[in-house]
């Protein structure tokens, strides 16, 4: 695993990744299930540490995913009277290296707040960009190393 950790703001990310969204349906359980499967898969193919933050101030027992959180991803839900900015601003200003951090959310006065604290930040679009060509990639591999299989050759996985 890479020393990058990649801090989403998970809500942010929802409402700014339609395509997602979309293909989710209209239950936010689900939309949330989908966004960490693709964030689980990015994980896996970039070698970063994924943490997704929810807003969980709403409830007075933020949901807990029905399944535990992939390997290399983390889910975390703010406590009560608390945001998922506010998660963020402290995983920041408590770790070692944040400029090893990247924030992923498309809120400016967030960015503005978490690169004042030495991370950097990266809108919510952008990340989708970045993402699908984690993904993209994966695909390739995959293709490559199904007909490699196929014809009988056997080697490593990522020769091309």
């Amino acid at each position: 695993m890479s020393g990058r950790w990649i801090l989403v703001d998970g809500y942010n990310v929802l409402h700014a990744w339609p395509r997602l969204r979309k293909l989710a349906g209209r239950s936010l359980d689900r939309q949330r299930q989908a966004l960490i499967r693709v964030l689980a898969q990015y994980a896996d193919q970039s070698g970063h540490r994924v943490t997704v933050v929810w807003d969980g101030y709403e409830a007075k027992h933020p949901p807990t995913p029905a399944e535990p959180a992939p390997t290399g991803t983390e889910i975390v839900f703010s406590e009560s009277g608390k945001t998922a900015d506010d998660v963020i601003e402290r995983c920041v200003s408590q770790a070692a290296q944040p400029g090893q951090i990247q924030v992923v959310t498309s809120d400016r006065v967030e960015q503005d707040t978490v690169t004042s604290l030495g991370a950097q930040s990266l809108s919510a679009e952008l990340f989708e960009l970045e993402v699908n060509a984690a993904l993209t990639e994966l695909e390739r591999l995959v293709r490559a190393h199904t007909r490699r299989r196929r014809a009988g050759v056997v080697g490593d996985f990522f020769e091309g």
